[in-house]
């Protein structure tokens, strides 16, 4: 099963307001009152399960899982722990969104886009390194890119899914976000984008940061068959 997913990005616009009702389920995944587009019930078949992230040495391992890959550094294993540990406090201490913290939830670290302006083309690179990380983990298997040397002058942002917002940042620099795979199970590509419309700010929708997190946690969202797909719903092409 494969859904869109939404991404918490780093900030100093992250704090919402208070006072509106929750707008996540005590499984973390996005309410879906009031929507037009289609959505359906979970299938609980399909799952992911929550890594350890407790010490600097489980943050130091996706670090390294991803500079092994992508060949280069981003930010250091400290920050990238206390970083993610500011956000989820913003999160827990709001009750419009706390409930998006009992699904899976996935620090990661985009890094800087720096070889290219096309997004499509980084879409490449970046689905590449996802070979070499899941090959590192599952060297009994392989993986196959059905859409090599496709995407290039391609790939546009979907309008409203504030991924703009990122790739923004990501020309400037490293980003560090908590990357939610679960909360929009059960959704259709167009339910994906129209819930974006009631959003805190500092929720993307999630395309470009799907692949880097593959590439940090393969064993994650690459487990087995009943490991829950991903969309990439902020893009198109």
């Amino acid at each position: 099963m494969k859904y869109g997913t939404v991404t918490l990005l780093r900030g100093e616009k992250t704090v919402v307001v208070d006072t509106a009702r929750p707008l996540f389920d005590k499984r973390g995944r996005r309410i879906s009152e009031g929507l037009q587009a289609n959505v359906c019930d979970p299938n609980r078949d399909f799952y992911l399960k929550q890594p350890k992230l407790d010490s600097e040495a489980d943050y130091a391992n996706r670090v390294m899982r991803l500079h092994g890959c992508l060949d280069v550094n981003t930010t250091g294993i400290t920050a990238f722990k206390a970083e993610t540990e500011r956000l989820l406090a913003l999160v827990r201490g709001n009750s419009q969104i706390v409930n998006i913290v009992n699904g899976v939830h996935l620090p990661v670290i985009m890094p800087q886009l720096t070889t290219t302006d096309d997004l499509g083309t980084a879409l490449e690179q970046y689905l590449e390194v996802v070979g070499k990380s899941y090959a590192k983990d599952f060297p009994d298997r392989k993986s196959y890119n059905h859409r090599k040397g496709t995407l290039a002058k391609e790939v546009g942002i979907v309008d409203g899914s504030c991924h703009d917002q990122l790739i923004k940042l990501m020309k400037q620099g490293s980003v560090i976000g908590i990357y939610f795979p679960n909360s929009l199970q059960g959704y259709s590509i167009y339910a994906d984008r129209e819930q974006m419309s009631d959003l805190p700010e500092g929720f993307i929708l999630s395309g470009v940061d799907i692949v880097i997190a593959m590439a940090m946690y393969p064993d994650i969202l690459a487990r087995d068959w009943y490991a829950s797909g991903q969309d990439l719903a902020a893009l198109s092409w």
